[in-house]
């Protein structure tokens, strides 16, 4: 059993949704094996932590982590009740007297007190990302090296950017346009090293004593706007609004006030003999242009859009912002004779702004129990799952993209798991195939791809089953990221949908248990497609050139 397997196991153990061949499975190893019974009490601490922390209390005395696996609290809801509640009964007394071993050790142990406490745990879980400023926007920008994304962090260390303009905004509140031909380092929230290049910064109160570093002595702002363009020769301020300190090399400070224009030189502070004003598009009227251009690529991608919804492949293709007249239903825009998924239903979703900066234009799932409900009938060789969304975190263990309800024979699954993966599968067995000792399932990962740098940027995610090929591959922003090929045994040559859940999962519609598992992705979405054929990665790459609003 692999590593992957193993936690895959323990997760639907803790989950409930465990089968009978998967339980036997696992029960060998809990029973055999220390550190898979440390594995398991460990997420499910984490689990109850999570739950702990969602409803506002957080107890570290570890008493309701041994009280989860007693006997009486564990035994999962499967068909086999009574052959499993004998082998429950023995496994969980084994893993009740590890807990409490655990427990006890994390007790009599100061050492462990730190690891042993909720709040430790979740110190040693918790995310973390770098830096000191996001990338807000910009227009025609050409970065030297990797490019930049929209909405990500700023990098840490020597940025170049060649031609086009782009606006920062610190974490302090600064908000800054810098014009290419730019060098710059983000030194921290409060100071900007410019090397190069022109910029123009409005400064915020709560931003007071906000520095900008040149090669001839640096800026500092009392709460203004200002304007500054770094060269060889020297550096040419000019103060918009408010004021502002100039301390040059070895020379006394200079309060410019506004309207005043000074420069920064090896010879000291002066200034300026020349009546040039530095024309650098403020955060402002930049952001306007920002939203023009978003205007005219968002009409493109609609005519885009309109050519393409009579391909015979398509089955559905759903965009938030074309709703019915009463804002609860979203039409399938798929055009060809062979689509079959009809108008899809808003469930306690709320309105947000999609990824081209349109009010109200995307759906946000976030609240518990928000889903948008498909009906897909018929049965498909291969598929393509494709959609953008805004991730706002990964809270969940796994985080749905489209699932269908319950999970029965040849229905395929799509989510992110909380590391960061993309998850897909299509059931092949049923619960009577368990007793060959094998998976109802296989699961394909792709490598972690998201992590909190990405949280609250729009990303395209697709997924193709491919069948003739006999292959999965996963994307993310239009690059294939993982590709596996399917086992013998796993391929579903004809897959069926039915009822399911965009952004959420469904157990069977006329279930009568109030209770369920909690899977809606926490962040937005604005476009769903749905394909009944493997797309090409070429295919894939041009359709996120084509959508993506920041190119």
């Amino acid at each position: 059993m692999t590593p992957e397997e193993r936690e895959q196991l323990i997760d639907s153990l803790i989950d409930g949704e465990i089968d009978e061949a998967d339980f036997l499975r696992i029960e060998a190893e809990l029973s055999v094996d220390p550190e898979v019974r440390a594995l398991y009490y460990n997420r499910l601490k984490l689990d109850l932590l999570l739950q702990r922390e969602a409803s506002g209390s957080v107890d570290d005395s570890g008493s309701d982590v041994a009280q989860a696996v007693a006997p009486s609290a564990a035994i999962p809801p499967v068909a086999s009740v009574n052959i499993l509640q004998r082998r429950l009964t023995g496994i969980f007394a084994v893993l009740a007297a590890t807990v409490l071993g655990f427990v006890a050790w994390s007790v009599w142990n100061p050492d462990s007190s730190r690891l042993g406490s909720p709040a430790g745990l979740a110190g040693k879980l918790e995310p973390t990302a770098a830096g000191f400023a996001i990338l807000q926007g910009q227009s025609d920008a050409v970065w030297e090296g990797d490019p930049l994304a929209t909405g990500s962090l700023v990098p840490s260390g020597p940025l170049r950017l060649l031609s086009g303009v782009a606006q920062i905004e610190l974490f302090s509140g600064v908000r800054m346009v810098i014009e290419g031909d730019a060098q710059f380092v983000v030194q921290s929230a409060m100071l900007v090293q410019l090397d190069r290049g022109r910029a123009r910064a409005q400064v915020p109160e709560a931003a007071r004593g906000f520095r900008v570093q040149t090669r001839h002595g640096d800026l500092i702002d009392l709460g203004t706007e200002f304007a500054i363009d770094a060269g060889d020769e020297a550096a040419r301020v000019e103060v918009l609004t408010g004021e502002v300190e100039l301390h040059g090399q070895g020379a006394a400070r200079q309060r410019v006030l506004e309207g005043a224009a000074w420069q920064l030189s090896d010879a000291g502070v002066s200034e300026r003999s020349d009546s040039d004003s530095l024309q650098v598009l403020g955060p402002d009227a930049f952001e306007r242009q920002l939203s023009s251009q978003q205007v005219d690529q968002r009409r493109r991608w609609q005519q885009r859009v309109a050519s393409m919804r009579e391909d015979d492949r398509l089955i559905a293709w759903y965009q938030t912002q074309q709703t019915s007249a009463d804002g609860r239903q979203l039409p399938n825009l798929a055009q060809s004779d062979s689509q079959s998924a009809g108008a899809a239903a808003i469930v306690a979703c709320q309105p947000s702004s999609d990824r081209w900066g349109q009010a109200g234009g995307a759906l946000d799932l976030s609240r518990t129990g928000s889903r948008i409900r498909v009906d897909v009938p018929g049965e498909f060789g291969s598929l393509t799952m494709m959609c953008w969304v805004k991730i706002y975190s990964l809270d969940r263990l796994y985080n749905s993209l489209f699932l269908t309800d319950g999970h029965e024979l040849q229905e395929p699954h799509w989510q992110i798991m909380n590391d960061g993966r993309l998850f897909f599968s299509v059931k092949k067995f049923d619960g009577a195939e368990g007793k060959r000792r094998r998976p109802d399932k296989y699961n394909f990962y792709s490598p972690p791809f998201w992590d909190a740098s990405l949280s609250g940027q729009w990303i395209m995610l697709a997924t193709t089953y491919d069948v003739q090929a006999r292959r999965v591959s996963h994307y993310f922003n239009g690059e294939e990221i993982g590709s596996e090929a399917i086992p013998a045994d796993y391929l579903v040559p004809r897959v069926t949908i039915g009822p399911a859940s965009i952004g959420n999962w469904s157990e069977p519609m006329y279930r009568t248990d109030p209770q369920f598992v909690v899977r809606n992705l926490n962040g937005s979405l604005d476009e769903f497609v749905l394909y009944s054929s493997a797309l090409s990665g070429s295919e894939i790459a041009e359709l996120y050139r084509l959508g993506n609003p920041a190119r």
